[in-house]
């Protein structure tokens, strides 16, 4: 079953829902002890839930009272909208990159296969007689291990690089689509 994400993440100021502050494991802020900004640890907790997609991510920045203004809601839900679609276009340019070196490295791996082969039929052949049939066999043995270590890195290049991109533009999206409050920091009694 779907579940809601609800995060709530005190701040400094609001830069730091983009910039990483320096790592300070003395204070209470969790984006000061991890040395992330606040969209890294969004992300993160959205990204724990992947491949199953939460009916709502709800997101909570506490600020301190003076770094409260106007239009400051507006202004940053549209910061984030515009990151989060410059991430995942980044990422489409990337994965497409990541695909067709896939798609070289697997071309590569057709022909160094081809080579193996021939090799391994010439040595079944053995021609001239030059080797004697333990060095053949070990030589053919040798040719088929290269095929499969050729070929299962490439097949599995294919198969797999462009899962993290996939995964975190759906993570994006739904940050995109997340319900952002800003309120003031509650006081602490002292």
């Amino acid at each position: 079953m779907d579940s809601d994400i609800s995060v709530v993440l005190p701040l400094n100021n609001i830069d730091e829902l983009f910039n990483a502050p320096d790592v300070n494991p003395f204070s209470t802020h969790e984006v000061d002890i991890l040395g992330q900004s606040a969209l890294d640890c969004i992300e993160k907790r959205v990204t724990r839930h992947w491949p199953r997609k939460p009916r709502a991510v709800r997101v909570t920045l506490q600020l301190p009272a003076d770094q409260m203004a106007p239009n400051l809601l507006e202004n940053t839900r549209t910061a984030v909208q515009r990151y989060c679609a410059n991430m995942i276009e980044g990422n489409r340019v990337h994965r497409r990159v990541v695909i067709q070196r896939s798609l070289r490295q697997l071309a590569y791996a057709g022909l160094g296969s081809l080579a193996a082969l021939v090799i391994i039929v010439l040595l079944a052949v053995n021609p001239f007689g030059i080797f004697i049939d333990p060095i053949r066999d070990v030589l053919m043995m040798l040719s088929a291990l290269a095929i499969g270590v050729l070929t299962f890195d490439a097949v599995w290049s294919v198969a797999f690089d462009w899962l993290p991109f996939v995964q975190d533009n759906t993570v994006y999206t739904m940050m995109m689509g997340m319900n952002l409050a800003i309120e003031p920091q509650p006081e602490q009694a002292g």
